[in-house]
């Protein structure tokens, strides 16, 4: 029985560890927020991050799913807080000695509403002009996204709000400066999957990315 994967849990592997899958069947697509070959920067991090080679993807919803709820809600976004949250993606470890997960949750928030970036003992960085702020377990983005269309005028008024959060259950995360980093770069990767599929058209995440420390707020 172990043998008869469901279609699923085969593309889902497939996406984050294998480099050679098939394309194009609905599997596969479910699994495209999550998408990370093994040979991609995204896999390279995972790997690091949850410290195992063997880490697997949970897309709760499909790339189609998540971009048609996004642009709804920008059509109705509220004047000073941020949309429903949807979590577009979770990574964990496949391993009996490990456990670990991290999930990734997209919405809007209006350029209104007050910012709020830092988490707990978190640090801020520039990651090729995007801000992010980032701790061990967790990181918060705010992303600029000009959409086309009929979305354009609501798109200036908002941002597409990330957020990070990680749980380890049986291990302790990185908590150094690279973990930081580490968890930032990851975030600005994973991130671009949405905005390439939202058709942001300043594509704000497109170069690699650079993850440079700003300086701490003056108190």
């Amino acid at each position: 029985m172990r043998k008869k994967l469901s279609r699923l849990t085969a593309a889902v592997v497939c996406t984050v560890l294998l480099a050679a899958c098939g394309s194009g069947g609905a599997d596969e697509k479910a699994a495209r927020v999550c998408a990370a070959a093994s040979t991609s920067e995204e896999a390279l991090l995972l790997r690091e991050i949850l410290q195992t080679e063997a880490v697997v993807a949970d897309p709760p919803r499909t790339m189609d799913e998540l971009v048609r709820k996004l642009k709804r809600d920008l059509r109705s976004l509220p004047p000073h807080t941020d949309t429903a949250r949807y979590i577009g993606c979770t990574f964990e470890t496949n391993s009996d000695v490990r456990h670990a997960r991290v999930n990734f949750s997209f919405s809007w928030m209006p350029r209104a509403a007050p910012l709020n970036l830092l988490v707990g003992g978190g640090v801020e960085y520039d990651v090729n002009g995007v801000r992010v702020a980032a701790d061990s377990v967790h990181a918060r983005m705010y992303v600029p996204c000009a959409m086309p269309a009929d979305l354009a005028d609501h798109s200036q008024k908002a941002d597409l709000h990330v957020v990070v959060s990680s749980n380890f259950m049986d291990f302790a995360p990185d908590r150094s400066q690279a973990g930081r980093e580490k968890t930032a770069a990851l975030t600005y990767l994973v991130t671009r999957n949405v905005t390439d599929a939202l058709g942001c058209e300043n594509k704000p995440l497109e170069q690699p990315p650079t993850v440079k420390p700003l300086p701490a707020p003056t108190p």
